[in-house]
């Protein structure tokens, strides 16, 4: 009887290698493009911290009380007062005391800080999280009189920590981030790390560097009124 022989040829092996190559060629450049980029998934990341802390913040009625009815009216974080729940800016969580007027801005930077995952820093503007992102909050103007929807913070994020590019595209993201200066930004176009945002006294957030916009899928305005 005949053997058969079913084991493919030298020739149909290099004309299937030569088949998957170029699927491979093809297929892999689009698969990479459909992958997101680690800056952008972390700016992602940087940006729903800000929001869930902010609206934490801003609700929290024994912190920032809603006060724009009252004779010394404050709007949201414009106010530097103490209240039971948040005694180190005046007042006694045991008496009840709640007179004592504080600092806005060193109010909103402890209370934020105190809700996100801190490694190193806290209690001032820069500080650097668990998951490696540097922070800096600057450009304050809170006041406890204002009563300013237009006040603001700025908060600044580095998602990649002292790693390099540090770069973002606006000079509120190129600035020095817990220790770390930005690097000549000018001519660069893409690849950024750095990207800054404005927090307003009523609790809106504004995306300042287009490419973090993007990158969360909200238009830079979007919550602008």
């Amino acid at each position: 009887m005949k053997k058969s022989n079913n084991a493919f040829t030298l020739t149909e092996l290099l004309v299937a290698l030569g088949v998957i190559g170029i699927l491979c060629a093809i297929l892999l450049p689009v698969i990479f493009n459909l992958l997101p980029n680690q800056n952008t998934v972390m700016a992602k990341r940087a940006y729903y911290i800000t929001t869930s802390v902010i609206s934490d913040m801003i609700n929290d009625a024994s912190c920032y009380p809603d006060l724009t009815g009252a004779v010394n009216a404050r709007v949201g974080f414009d106010d530097g007062f103490g209240y039971a729940n948040c005694s180190e800016w005046g007042g006694d969580v045991n008496s009840g005391t709640i007179t004592t007027e504080g600092n806005a801005d060193s109010k909103f930077i402890q209370l934020f800080t105190d809700k996100v995952d801190l490694r190193g820093g806290g209690g001032s503007g820069s500080f650097e999280t668990k998951d490696g992102m540097y922070w800096d909050i600057s450009d304050s103007h809170f006041s406890s009189s204002k009563n300013s929807k237009s006040a603001s913070v700025t908060i600044a994020v580095d998602v990649n920590g002292q790693d390099k590019p540090n770069c973002g595209q606006g000079h509120e993201a190129n600035v020095s981030i817990f220790g770390v200066s930005a690097e000549s930004c000018s001519d660069r176009t893409k690849g950024f790390d750095r990207f800054a945002m404005k927090i307003y006294a009523d609790g809106r957030i504004e995306i300042i560097d287009p490419w973090a916009a993007d990158a969360v899928k909200v238009n830079k305005d979007v919550t602008e009124e």
